[in-house]
């Protein structure tokens, strides 16, 4: 009995290392099964059924009967595609995919395909008119807000430029009053009376020159004109001087005025506080015009024959990083007001 044992206990052991080696080693981790060429027919339902929607949508572009035949036949019998056919349209209209139904509806028609799914025109034709009726209210929306946000930006134009009027009032006023305190002691009469009736006066004509460093070429000019166009001068801001010849380091600019009725140009210098504060150079400088120390907000005053120019520095910055310290300008712009005024008696 003993010996009948041990002989079935050695064919049982090489069993069961046969299994283990065979079946898991081999056939799920070394070698394991690779299937390939598999027809239409073993797919899974639910890749059938995506594949369905492909043929329909194929359809939906080119039309082709024929071509859909040759897709689905590979899928098995005429009740095979149908069912799935059928099953795809219902997935469709549960998810609320009518469109995608629709398509495939209209390939099993072309294709004598029947399929097992009341049809439902009615709720197709409604979920239409609901997609219209929800573009139509989307549209209404859209333009809505359109017309809300330009009325706001109507408003705020109209706003701003009320502010930019106030602004000009503002500063024709400060423009007059700087002209009033730079003319001569005998003019200060005729420019305090015309501070005062400025409001009656044509505004004349402002221009705005703005210089950056770097600009090697700077030299704007501007042409002064009457009410009725015709050319009365012209007037500008160019470099003056640079520091020991460098042409990226302004240290002075040059605003100038030509009166055509009138033989000589005006000029006046606007230094930085390195040329104003350097003799030497603020000598060389003051023989081209008379010397202003830049800073900002200042205001200057030309005189010519007919024209007064009223200047005023808007905004302004050094190049701290060059040496000697507030020598290089980096930024200026300066705002230029010409009003015309009777020639000196």
């Amino acid at each position: 009995m003993g010996d009948r044992r041990r002989t079935y206990l050695w064919w049982l052991v090489p069993l069961l290392f046969g299994l283990i080696i065979g079946w898991f080693l081999l056939g799920w981790l070394i070698a394991p099964v690779k299937w390939s060429n598999a027809g239409l027919q073993d797919l899974d339902p639910t890749l059938k059924s995506a594949y369905v929607v492909t043929a329909a949508e194929a359809f939906a572009q080119t039309q082709d009967s024929a071509k859909v035949i040759e897709r689905l036949q590979g899928m098995g019998t005429q009740v095979d595609v149908a069912a799935i056919a059928s099953d795809a349209v219902a997935a469709a209209e549960a998810s609320g995919d009518l469109v995608t139904a629709d398509r495939i509806r209209a390939m099993a028609a072309a294709v004598n395909l029947p399929l097992d799914v009341p049809a439902a025109p009615a709720q197709t034709q409604e979920g239409t008119d609901q997609a219209q009726e929800g573009g139509n209210s989307s549209v209404l929306t859209i333009l809505g807000l359109l017309l809300i946000a330009g009325g706001i930006a109507l408003a705020a134009w109209l706003l701003l430029r009320r502010r930019s009027a106030s602004d000009d009032d503002g500063y024709q006023d400060d423009e007059m009053q700087t002209a009033a305190a730079a003319a001569p002691a005998g003019d200060r009469s005729v420019a305090a009376s015309t501070a005062g009736a400025a409001p009656s006066e044509p505004p004349g004509q402002r221009f705005r020159a703005e210089f950056n460093q770097g600009d090697k070429t700077f030299d704007e000019s501007f042409d002064i004109e009457g009410p009725d166009g015709t050319y009365l001068g012209e007037c500008g801001v160019t470099i003056s001087e640079t520091v020991d010849g460098d042409p990226d380091r302004a240290t002075a600019l040059e605003v100038w005025l030509f009166d055509k009725s009138d033989i000589r140009t005006v000029t006046k210098v606007l230094m930085t506080d390195y040329a104003y504060g350097n003799p030497p150079l603020r000598e060389k400088l003051s023989s081209r015009g008379d010397a202003v120390l830049l800073s900002q907000g200042i205001g200057f005053v030309l005189d010519a024959q007919t024209l007064r120019l009223a200047g005023k520095v808007m905004d302004m910055e050094y190049d701290q990083a060059s040496a000697p310290p507030s020598s290089t300008i980096r930024h200026l712009m300066v705002e230029l007001r010409v009003i015309q005024q009777p020639p000196a008696g």
